[in-house]
C-alpha cells in the first residue's frame, strides 16, 4: 500500500515536472534522506528520447532503491574511507569545479572585447621605463614619477621620438623612436592593449603599468583590419656588410628570377630552386597565414596589396634582402560566433586568463565579505629578513600569530596561518626585499583561500554540481563493492562457480546439432557438378577451397555454411 502511494504521488509530479525550493523527502536508506528532486534527475537523465530501454517510474525506482541499498552497504563496510576512493573521488571533484572556478560571464566579456578590437589595426609609439621582477613602493613610485616627467615633456612640445631616443628603456627605441608599427588584438600583452585600443587617435594616455614597467603611448592612426593572408614568397638574401658587387649579384638574381616568372615560368618551382629561405622552398615557397603585426612592415604591406589570387609582386627590398611575394588566400575577419573558438583558445593562452581569474577573486571577496586586517602582518614584516631568499626562515619563533588576518564569510584566518605558508613558499623568493616577497605571498595566499572557499560551497550555491559530485560518489562505491562482492568473487570461488554450473546445466545445453554445407542450385547441370565433387572431397581427391572456387562464385549456386 505503501509504495503504490508513493508510485501515485511519484508519477504525478514527473507528469507536471513542478518542484518546488524544497524538494520532498522520497525515501529513507539507513540514515540516509533521498530527494523526490534526485530521483527525479536520475529518472530524467537515463529515460529520455533517446535511450533505448525507456521504463516508467515503477520500474525504474526499483532499479533506483537497489541501487541507494548497495551504495548504502558500501558505505557500511567502510569503503568510502579507504584512500583509494577519497583520492579518486577528490580528483573527480577537481575536475568538476574546474568550470564553476570561472567567471564565464567575464570571459564571454573578454571574448567579445577581442573581437571587436580584432576589427581594426592600430599604429602606436610607446615608451617604457622598466621595473625589476619584485619592485619594491620605492621602486614603483620612482618609476611613476620618471614616467610623469616623461609625459610633461611630450605635452610641452618636445617630439615623441625624440624623447622616446632619449629616455625609453625599450631596447629597440633607438631603431624605431618607439614606434611600434600596426599591431592588432593578441599582439602585445593585455593592460598594453587594452590602453592602446581605448586611446583616441592623436591623444598621449595617461601612465599605465604592466609586467615590463610603466608605459605611455600616443595612438597614431586606427584602420580596418587586413584579415588574414597567405602567401609564397621568394627571397634573396643580402647580408649586412656585403661588397656592392654582392649586392648587384642579389639584385641581378632576383631580377633574373622575376623575369623568368613574366615569361609563364612556375613560382613554386623557381622558389624551391633559387629562394635563400630554405624552410618555405621545399613548399613552393608558401608560408603560413599570418596578419597584422606579424611580418615586417615592408613585407607585410607587399602582400596586402595583391588584389587576386596568383597575382605577384614586383622584386622589394627589405632589411633582410629582396622579395617576391605571391599571393595564395586572402581572409576577411569572420563573424562573432565563427571565430569564437578560436578567440577563447587565444584568451585561455594569454594573459587575459590571469586578468580574468582576478575579476573572479575580486567578485567572490565582494560576495563573500571579504574584509582584511593588514596591520596584524607586522609580526611577520619585523621577522621578514635575508633568510626568505636563502629558505631557512622559520615560522615557529614568532610572537603574536593568533590575531585574526582576514575574514571570508564565516571563516577567521589568524595570522600564523599565513606565518607558515610564508614558511612553505620561502624558497620562491626573488625579491630585494623581504617584505616585498611577504606582499606577494600575502597576495597569493588570500587569492588561493577566497577560491577554496567558494569552492567548498559549490554544492550549496549549484544544484548541478551536487548532484553529478553524488553521482561520481555513488558510482565509485558501486563499482566497488560489486568488483568486491560479485565480479573478484566469481573470479576466485571456483567451486561456488561449478555447483553454480552444474545446478543449472540445462541452462547451457543446445539441442541436437550438424555441422553442414549447404548447397542450392538453380540449374540442375550446377547440382550434378557438386555431387560430383563431393564424392572427390570424400575420396580426398579435391579439397573445400577448390569446389568453393569452382561453384559457390557461380551466380546460379548458392552457399551457406
Amino acid at each position: 500500500m505503501k509504495k503504490s502511494l508513493l508510485l501515485i504521488v511519484l508519477a504525478a509530479i514527473l507528469a507536471t515536472g513542478l518542484l518546488g525550493q524544497e524538494s520532498p523527502v522520497l525515501m529513507t536508506i539507513g540514515n540516509e534522506q533521498v530527494s523526490l528532486e534526485e530521483f527525479e534527475r536520475i529518472y530524467r537523465k537515463n529515460n529520455n528520447e533517446a535511450s533505448l530501454n525507456r521504463q516508467n517510474p515503477e520500474e525504474y525506482l526499483e532499479l533506483f532503491v537497489n541501487f541507494k541499498v548497495k551504495v548504502k552497504e558500501a558505505e557500511a563496510l567502510g569503503m568510502d574511507t579507504t584512500t583509494k576512493f577519497i583520492n579518486e573521488l577528490e580528483g573527480y571533484r577537481k575536475q568538476l569545479a574546474k568550470p564553476y572556478l570561472v567567471d564565464e560571464e567575464a570571459k564571454e566579456a573578454m571574448m567579445e572585447e577581442a573581437y571587436e578590437w580584432s576589427k581594426y589595426d592600430i599604429l602606436a609609439s610607446h615608451i617604457l621605463i622598466r621595473l625589476p621582477a619584485n619592485p619594491s613602493p620605492e621602486d614603483t613610485l620612482a618609476a611613476y614619477d620618471k614616467i610623469m616627467e616623461i609625459r610633461s615633456r611630450i605635452q610641452r612640445g618636445e617630439a615623441f621620438d625624440v624623447v622616446a631616443r632619449a629616455t625609453s628603456e625599450d631596447a629597440s627605441v633607438h631603431q624605431n623612436g618607439g614606434n611600434l608599427n600596426y599591431f592588432t588584438v593578441f599582439s602585445m600583452v593585455y593592460p598594453f592593449e587594452k590602453v592602446a585600443f581605448n586611446t583616441k587617435v592623436g591623444l598621449l594616455s595617461m601612465p599605465f603599468q604592466t609586467s615590463y614597467g610603466y608605459h605611455i603611448l600616443k595612438l597614431v592612426d586606427k584602420r580596418p583590419a587586413r584579415g588574414s593572408i597567405k602567401v609564397a614568397h621568394i627571397f634573396i638574401r643580402t647580408p649586412s656588410g656585403i661588397s656592392e658587387d654582392q649586392k648587384k649579384e642579389a639584385y641581378g638574381k632576383v631580377q633574373m628570377v622575376y623575369d623568368s616568372l613574366q615569361i609563364g615560368a612556375d613560382f613554386g618551382a623557381l622558389a624551391m630552386h633559387h629562394s635563400d629561405d630554405r624552410s618555405s622552398a621545399i613548399s613552393g615557397g608558401e608560408i603560413p597565414w599570418f596578419g597584422t603585426g606579424r611580418m615586417i612592415p615592408d613585407f607585410e604591406d607587399a602582400c596586402f596589396d595583391l588584389e587576386k589570387k596568383g597575382d605577384y609582386s614586383k622584386p622589394f627590398k627589405s632589411f633582410y634582402g629582396w622579395h617576391i611575394v605571391k599571393l595564395i588566400d586572402k581572409k576577411e575577419i569572420g563573424s562573432y560566433e565563427e571565430m569564437k573558438p578560436e578567440l577563447q583558445q587565444k584568451i585561455d593562452r594569454s594573459d587575459r586568463s590571469t586578468a580574468r581569474s582576478a575579476n573572479f577573486i575580486s567578485k567572490l571577496k565582494t560576495e563573500y565579505h571579504f574584509s582584511e586586517n593588514r596591520e596584524a602582518l607586522q609580526a611577520i614584516y619585523q621577522a621578514a629578513d635575508s633568510t626568505l631568499r636563502l629558505g631557512t626562515w622559520k615560522a615557529g619563533s614568532l610572537k603574536n600569530l593568533n590575531s585574526i588576518l582576514m575574514k571570508i564569510g564565516e571563516q577567521e584566518v589568524l595570522t600564523g596561518r599565513f606565518a607558515s605558508y610564508v614558511e612553505e613558499k620561502q624558497y620562491h623568493g626573488k625579491a630585494r626585499d623581504p617584505r616585498v616577497w611577504v606582499d606577494q605571498l600575502y597576495n597569493s595566499f588570500s587569492d588561493e583561500l577566497v577560491i577554496a572557499y567558494e569552492e567548498e560551497r559549490l554544492s550549496e550555491k549549484y544544484p548541478e554540481f551536487k548532484y553529478i559530485y553524488q553521482e561520481y560518489h555513488d558510482g565509485i562505491l558501486l563499482f566497488d563493492i560489486m568488483d568486491q562482492k560479485v565480479w573478484s568473487m566469481a573470479i576466485t570461488d571456483t567451486a561456488g562457480l561449478e555447483t553454480f554450473y552444474k545446478e543449472h546445466r540445462k541452462s547451457y545445453m543446445w539441442e541436437e546439432r550438424t555441422e553442414a554445407f549447404i548447397v542450392t542450385c538453380s540449374k540442375e547441370t550446377d547440382l550434378a557438378g557438386v555431387r560430383s565433387a563431393y564424392k572427390k572431397i570424400a575420396k580426398g581427391k579435391l579439397d573445400q577451397e577448390a569446389l568453393n572456387a569452382k561453384y559457390c562464385s557461380s551466380e546460379s549456386v548458392d552457399c551457406i555454411t
